[in-house]
């Protein structure tokens, strides 16, 4: 067990910097961090003892998908629901099924075990999906219903995972122990997952200390997997429900405490978790390929390329039926003239990631009958070089995005419009706020309010973002009252704000960057006058 720990410190201290040194040359991590793992998997100073399947899942998948959840929204889910739904269910089942296939086709697999390495492979990366779209500047529809997929397939995934597990550890399973098995997994999962979210909500609505409040929020993640897998849900789907419920709640109130720390500390949890997790797959393949007999390289070899090919394939069959029933039903969406090159990226768009390469790892060691895992060491090699292959192929996404003239969105307009939205709801603040002080007897400087009013007439007329600061005009006292106004002016940005998201449908996208912006102000001006 200490050499477990000493692995995972060791390998997450060399992982972060790596990871670190990789962003600030804007560089993707996933590649380097691999094949950095591998390097140091063959040097004589290297680690080599990584921790039991369990501790891995646990410590590293549960927080990861956690945290991944956590930075998406659900009303840009919301969205693009019915297109997710059918890649994160349908495709995951139809992937699963056809990797499964070619497991026992290629490699003679037993059932259970191909399907199992169905589900390893069946959900798409949300990290390097991601980061590939954004880099390639996708239209933001296509970049939410990839990140959607990716995220709501984790849980489809390895439910389905579970299942085929079980039925590999017990020996046999009927189709019907499957459906009831999969089922009650899920249901169970969402069920906890709101209850959960809902109880982290209330935690942080009504908590005055921050500190432990976040704390709850960092922990909360392996209680609400244990609870589920404990109730025989799906613990990775119950995490993901939650995530998106405390998200959503949390950017639907103006002035949400906590709303900006919790964001980075997730992000650098987050941070570290990708960077850890793709180093550990690199750190694991030479280990892996060195205890397959010498005749099962050749069938890995075989394996890996008949898998990509099935991957590659089976989505682009199943989007393309997607695009036949969007078309048949005459939607909206397919009248778009850039529908069908879309749909090609969305087909494309398939590499998998860290969230394959640590439920391949979460596979147990033994059976029910206390014999080896059969073929543990093949589906984690085959895991470990398909993911290699995808993240490669991603990397042509950009140039494919090219080829096919995907136009980028223009914000600049939309951003506008809302800056002016903001600016106009933080004057009719303002002027309220006025006539309360001057009812009352105490009114404000012609100078202070001028310095206020200013700022937000040039963002009406101009329709641009600055940052306008408070000058000093009267007494220390009357400063005070004025970073109050200016204060309440922003809380009214922020209302105005959420209202054109969950009524006008602002996307997300654009949303959540103004909403921290606004924060951030309120957080300096009560910082100057508490």
């Amino acid at each position: 067990m200490e050499g477990a720990f000493a692995t995972l410190a060791v390998s997450g201290i060399v992982a972060v910097i790596l990871a670190t040194i990789l962003r600030s040359l804007g560089i993707s991590m996933a590649l380097p961090l691999i094949g950095a793992g591998i390097l140091l998997s063959i040097a004589p100073i290297g680690p080599d003892n990584l921790p039991e399947p369990e501790l891995i899942l646990i410590t590293i998948l549960v927080p990861l998908v956690f945290g991944e959840a956590l930075g998406s929204s659900y009303l840009d889910l919301r969205k693009v629901a019915k297109p997710v739904l059918v890649l994160a269910v349908g495709l995951v089942v139809v992937t699963t099924l056809a990797v499964g296939f070619v497991g026992v086709a290629v490699a003679a697999l037993p059932v259970a075990i191909a399907m199992a390495l169905g589900a390893i492979l069946a959900p798409t990366d949300a990290v390097s999906v991601s980061a590939v779209a954004r880099r390639a500047s996708l239209p933001r529809r296509l970049v939410s219903i990839l990140e959607g997929e990716s995220l709501v397939n984790d849980g489809t995934g390895l439910t389905a995972l579970n299942v085929a597990v079980a039925a590999a550890i017990a020996g046999s399973i009927t189709m019907v122990d499957v459906a009831v098995d999969f089922t009650f997994a899920v249901g169970v999962g969402i069920a906890i997952g709101l209850f959960s979210g809902y109880l982290m909500t209330l935690v942080l609505r009504h908590s005055k200390d921050l500190v432990p409040a976040n704390a709850v929020i960092i922990v909360a993640p392996f209680v609400i997997y244990l609870g589920a897998e404990k109730l025989e849900g799906s613990g990775i789907l119950a995490i993901v429900v939650a995530a998106l419920f405390v998200a959503h709640q949390q950017h639907s109130d103006p002035g949400a405490a906590g709303r900006v720390q919790s964001a980075v500390v997730w992000k650098h949890i987050t941070f570290i978790l990708q960077a850890l997790a793709f180093f550990l797959i690199g750190l694991e393949i030479p280990d892996v390929l060195s205890r397959l007999n010498p005749g099962d390289i050749s069938t890995l070899l075989w394996l890996v390329g008949a898998v990509v090919v099935a991957l590659i394939v089976a989505r682009g069959l199943f989007v393309l039926a997607m695009v036949f029933v969007t078309r048949a039903a005459k939607a909206e969406i397919a009248q778009r003239p850039t529908f069908g090159r879309e749909a090609a990226i969305l087909a494309w768009a398939g590499a998998r990631g860290p969230i394959s390469g640590l439920a391949a790892f979460s596979l147990p060691a033994l059976t029910l009958a206390g014999t080896d895992f059969p073929y543990r060491d093949l589906v984690l090699a085959t895991t470990f070089l398909v993911v290699v292959v995808t993240l490669i192929l991603a990397e042509t996404l950009g140039p494919v995005a090219r080829l096919l003239k995907i136009p980028k969105d223009d914000d600049t307009l939309e951003i506008a419009r809302v800056d002016g939205a903001l600016a106009r709801a933080a004057l009719a603040r303002l002027d309220a706020a006025i006539e309360e002080m001057a009812a009352d007897g105490d009114p404000l400087s012609p100078d202070a309010v001028e310095s206020l009013r200013g700022g937000l007439m040039r963002r009406i007329d101009r329709s641009v973002v600055i940052q306008g600061a408070t000058e000093d005009h009267s007494e220390e006292v009357n400063v005070n009252r004025l970073l109050k106004v200016a204060s309440s002016m922003v809380h009214a940005e922020q209302e105005e704000l959420i209202r054109m998201r969950d009524e006008d449908g602002l996307p997300d996208a654009i949303a959540r960057p103004i909403l921290r912006d606004l924060d951030a102000r309120e957080h300096a001006l009560e910082r100057k006058y508490r």
